[in-house]
């Protein structure tokens, strides 16, 4: 069994989250691995989603407010491949019944 955590560090003075670690335990819990280095050191990270219809495929999504990236794991969180995306990304959701479906949402404004 794999537990995957992701923790972030909320400044209160800045009013925003300044760090985050991504966290895998391959026996129940008893020691965690730190991601960081998978995904990037200094990288925010926002949301951590594991697909309904393949429970080894996860994925991240980095802070929109720094970097809009998603990564993708296909072996329980091991490794990940870096996906940018060129568009804000304020929500991720696997499809329900395709695990290689990504559904994602952005607000636009046309100026």
């Amino acid at each position: 069994m794999v537990i995957l955590i992701l923790t972030k560090l909320y400044d209160f003075n800045l009013g925003t989250v300044t760090e985050s670690s991504l966290w895998r335990s391959t026996d129940y819990g008893t020691t965690y691995e730190k991601l960081n280095d998978k995904v990037g050191l200094k990288r925010v990270l926002s949301y951590l989603y594991v697909c309904p219809t393949n429970k080894k495929k996860i994925m991240v999504l980095s802070d929109p407010e720094l970097e809009s990236s998603i990564f993708i794991s296909s072996d329980e969180g091991a490794s990940y491949q870096k996906f940018r995306m060129n568009f804000y990304i304020l929500s991720l959701l696997f499809h329900p019944t395709h695990e290689d479906w990504v559904l994602a949402y952005t607000a636009t404004t046309r100026r």
